[in-house]
């Protein structure tokens, strides 16, 4: 059983309960969009907006799935991570090489497919 999500969407330090809501936003994105939607509706948000792209050969492998939930207050974009049971997962991680820096290298690659490119 988990706890009551609240969340405050006008939060802009650290505490215990923005945390546990967030990291209840990142579960959320290995669930299927009806209730992704569901969720969003509970938690206050208005806009909900699905990103996706599956592996479709030649390589090179992507296959990215994340939302991205808006208010009037608060913005949440979440990612699935690696799933252990899809292997098409695990090639792709395995094609990005790590580095030094802020993000692993297969991060940019994985997620240029379904964000916008970057204002000048």
């Amino acid at each position: 059983m988990t706890a009551p999500v609240v969340l405050d969407h006008r939060a802009s330090g650290y505490s215990l309960r923005h945390a546990y809501c967030l990291a209840q936003a990142c579960a959320l994105a290995y669930k299927d969009p009806v209730t992704i939607e569901q969720q969003a509706a509970t938690w206050g948000f208005d806009r909900v907006r699905h990103h996706e792209t599956r592996f479709t050969p030649p390589f090179p492998l992507q296959d990215t799935q994340a939302y991205t939930l808006a208010g009037d207050h608060m913005i949440i974009t979440a990612f699935r991570g690696t799933e252990s049971d899809q292997i098409k997962d695990w090639l792709t991680d395995g094609t990005a090489p790590p580095r030094r820096g802020r993000t692993a290298r297969g991060v940019a690659p994985a997620t240029a497919p379904v964000l916008p490119p970057p204002r000048p």
